[in-house]
């Protein structure tokens, strides 16, 4: 559990230090105060990550050259303390108890968050980039290693790229490809892998709302097609020429997508804006769900951004239930809300980035 949160120069916070006694916490206060970054933040130190933004650089203080996150964890047998320093270029320090941590795999496993937001929709109606962040930290959690096999191929795949559009220098251009293929075929397996386990944890929780028979799946499209390391090095050898035509890597991870799939019907395509918001919030209750299974539950976290106002009684109150396994939970709300689900929570005043 989450017992302490310090803020330097994040977003709209200069310095803040806000002491947590209680597992159900809500942040109260109108809009643009601040609420949804204290969220942004709890979040950030959990996945290294925001659940808003793709860009580091944008959790800094406008004006300010660093920012600073800090966060006292309670592991039930010692406490730990957490910290992440960004630079002006956003660069990431990570340490525990005070001490230099250089991987970002041994930093993301002391908490596991699952944020609830209004632009949930938008991973099922959007484009590809946000399902493939959402699987991405989902798999992370699960599989901590995954996070490293992410970060390896991407830097491979831009130093390849780069040389593909410099010099072209076909030896250079393949000293890259084993670690690709490496980091890309293990990638696309857990890829597989997960996309089916959420896709038939979603279908469960849908049929709690539709009596009717009802099918959900998400389809992985992988643009590799394999994940197997010397199929995926054979495409190297076949594409490479064309590559380097082209400009840039032509297959990977970084062009996979997902399909989320409803009766048979692409969602993107056929559903309405009430059935893609409903199952984007059932999207989130699956993690939540799929987390709790058999894990330590208190090191699971919910952070939950204002969405609650718009769910009807059955959907509010299966709502409450699935994310009331997890350790703690923290909600934002513009007005104290009445649910009995927060008569043992602990309120805090949020106004213009102070914790009132």
């Amino acid at each position: 559990m989450i017992k302490r949160l310090i803020l330097k120069n994040f977003r709209n916070y200069l310095d803040a230090d806000l002491r947590i006694n209680s597992p159900l916490n809500v942040f109260t206060g109108r809009n643009g105060q601040g609420k949804s970054n204290l969220l942004e933040a709890i979040f950030f130190v959990s996945m290294l990550r925001s659940f808003r933004t793709s860009q580091i650089k944008d959790l800094k203080t406008i004006g300010k050259d660093n920012s600073y996150v800090g966060a006292e964890i309670d592991r039930q047998n010692w406490m730990e303390f957490l910290e992440i320093n960004i630079s002006d270029t956003g660069k990431r320090k990570l340490s525990i108890d005070h001490v230099p941590v250089s991987r970002a795999s041994e930093f993301i496993k002391r908490i596991k968050a699952v944020a609830f937001s209004p632009d949930d929709i938008n991973i099922i109606t959007g484009v590809s980039s946000l399902r493939r962040r959402m699987l991405d930290m989902f798999i992370s959690m699960m599989e901590p290693e995954y996070l490293s096999a992410l970060h390896d191929y991407s830097l491979a795949l831009k130093s390849r790229n780069a040389v593909i559009k410099s010099d072209r220098n076909i030896n250079v251009i393949k000293a890259f490809e084993p670690v690709m293929a490496s980091g890309g075929s293990f990638i696309a397996a857990q890829r597989q892998k997960y996309s089916g386990i959420l896709g038939n944890e979603i279908e469960n929780i849908i049929k709690n709302f539709f009596p009717e028979k009802v099918s959900f799946n998400i389809k992985y499209r992988n643009s590799s097609g394999t994940d197997d390391y010397d199929r995926y090095m054979a495409i190297f050898e076949r594409e490479r020429e064309r590559d380097v035509r082209r400009g840039y890597t032509s297959f990977g991870p970084q062009l996979d997508d997902f399909d989320f799939n409803y009766n048979n019907k692409l969602l993107r395509n056929y559903g309405s804006t009430g059935q893609c918001r409903l199952i984007s919030l059932c999207m989130k209750m699956a993690e939540v769900n799929i987390l709790s299974a058999g894990r330590d539950k208190s090191s699971i976290v919910v952070l939950v951004d204002d969405v609650t106002g718009e769910l009807d009684a059955v959907t509010r109150e299966m709502f409450f239930k699935v994310i009331n396994q997890a350790g703690q939970m923290f909600f934002t709300f513009t007005e104290k809300p009445e649910d009995d689900f927060f008569n043992t929570a602990a309120f805090y005043e949020i106004q213009d980035g102070k914790i009132v």
